[in-house]
């Protein structure tokens, strides 16, 4: 027994000198919900354990990573969700190539991230496009390597708000030839034994279940953002086409304070046949420019997002609905919001927060029909220590994604969510 103790005491010793930087940190968050939810003609309070973005929670997270020169590990255990859902190896055989096997970082990250967002996603903050399943959605999506078609969720994420996410599970290559570029490439594939057949085919990988991106810093002004990602297979009127979406963005630097962010998706193939709405049509797929701005003057901090669907189309039907198109390529989508948080300055670490954010509805779901459009607002009140923080707040959101479960779309939903934060 004593063998084997020294034994594991040397090898333990022997790896933390192979790697220069051994590193135990951890994340996390949960919320305590109490809100109205509508059962039949009822609404009722309810009361559950979540998080920011809903699901079990809550998220309890501890990371652990190494790192020499040329090698190198991270890995997290998310406690809800019992299992190691982020790990990876990389690997560095000169300064300027680096490849991941695993889940895979993203880069060049577009966020724009605040108030409710950190607290509790209700309302459009949180938006998703499924709002008639398998036949409405805008972009099709990517899960657990496999490339999706037909149906699904799409989220409008702030944590890709200005630039597209290039996280993935499989590989990822990150190049940087010169000062100030950087190049991805990631390819999506199953985390399992290929011979088994769970892998996937090559052409496929390398193709449809890929993403290329690139940055370029220009020192003193900002950075240059440029991508392509495959969303699978549309329908068009002779078959079928891959949909590749070219996303840029650049963000501003050159003044002091300011965060500002501003990119574009625009989808190849500009038009999809639906059927499920009505008669089979041809409808706009829709182009996106979203805008983020922040800035700090010293107790206050202002931020703002604006986000568009450009050319999509008008199914003019209440929610839930499918009948009828009222325009199949010419309508116009917006959404807009502003926070504000204000350090106290009598009261270390205490903050008041404030949040206000208009869709219509277009954006939310597609249709110009009356009670499609969404208005949502937070108040909050936020106590910072030195590794994490409390939120206790108001929120509420009209005829969107209620904070439970809903069957009315057009019920005032509200919750007072009672947000705990850590990290270490």
């Amino acid at each position: 027994m004593k063998k084997l103790v020294a034994t594991a005491a040397a090898a333990a010793l022997l790896g933390t000198a192979a790697f220069a930087d051994i590193k135990l940190g951890g994340w996390g968050r949960g919320v305590w919900l109490t809100g109205n939810a509508a059962d039949g003609e009822d609404n009722t309070v309810k009361t559950c354990a979540t998080k920011s973005w809903g699901d079990t929670g809550p998220r309890v997270g501890v990371n652990l990573s190494g790192e020499s020169e040329n090698i190198g590990f991270f890995t997290e255990f998310h406690a809800e969700e019992q299992k190691f859902s982020d790990y990876r190896i990389w690997w560095s055989p000169v300064e300027q190539i680096k490849v991941f096997l695993g889940t895979n970082p993203n880069h060049f990250r577009g966020d724009a991230c605040y108030g409710m967002w950190d607290i509790f996603r209700c309302g459009v903050v949180d938006i998703d496009w499924n709002y008639n399943s398998g036949s409405g959605h805008y972009i099709d999506y990517k899960e657990d390597g496999k490339a999706k078609s037909g149906s699904g969720t799409v989220q409008q994420q702030e944590e890709g708000w200005t630039f597209m996410s290039h996280s993935s599970n499989g590989a990822q290559i990150l190049v940087t030839p010169i000062e100030g570029l950087k190049l991805v490439a990631a390819f999506d594939f199953p985390l399992t034994n290929g011979y088994g057949g769970g892998g996937d085919e090559l052409a496929e990988v390398v193709g449809r279940q890929s993403k290329y991106a690139a940055a370029y810093d220009i020192e003193g002004v900002g950075t240059v953002k440029l991508g392509v990602t495959e969303y699978g297979k549309v329908s068009v009127k002779d078959g079928k086409k891959d949909q590749n979406v070219i996303s840029a963005a650049f963000d501003l630097k050159a003044i002091e304070n300011l965060t500002l962010s501003v990119g574009t998706f625009i989808p190849l193939v500009q038009k999809t046949v639906v059927s499920g709405i009505g008669n089979k049509e041809e409808i706009g797929w829709g182009n996106q420019v979203n805008a983020f701005a922040k800035y700090k003057a010293d107790a206050l901090t202002i931020s703002g997002r604006v986000g568009t669907i450009i050319g999509t189309y008008d199914q003019k039907a209440k929610a839930g609905e499918t009948s009828g198109i009222e325009s199949t390529s010419g309508a116009f989508g917006f959404l807009v919001g502003a926070g504000v948080e204000y350090a106290i300055p009598s009261v270390e670490g205490l903050s008041v927060i404030g949040e206000v954010d208009y869709a219509n509805g277009i954006y939310t779901r597609r249709s110009s029909a009356d009670k499609n459009d969404c208005l949502d607002f937070g108040i909050a009140v936020s106590k910072s220590y030195s590794n994490g923080k409390f939120v206790a707040g108001f929120e509420g959101a009209t005829n969107f994604k209620q904070p439970f479960s809903t069957a009315k779309s057009d019920d005032f939903g509200w919750c007072v969510p009672l947000c705990f934060e850590y990290w270490f």
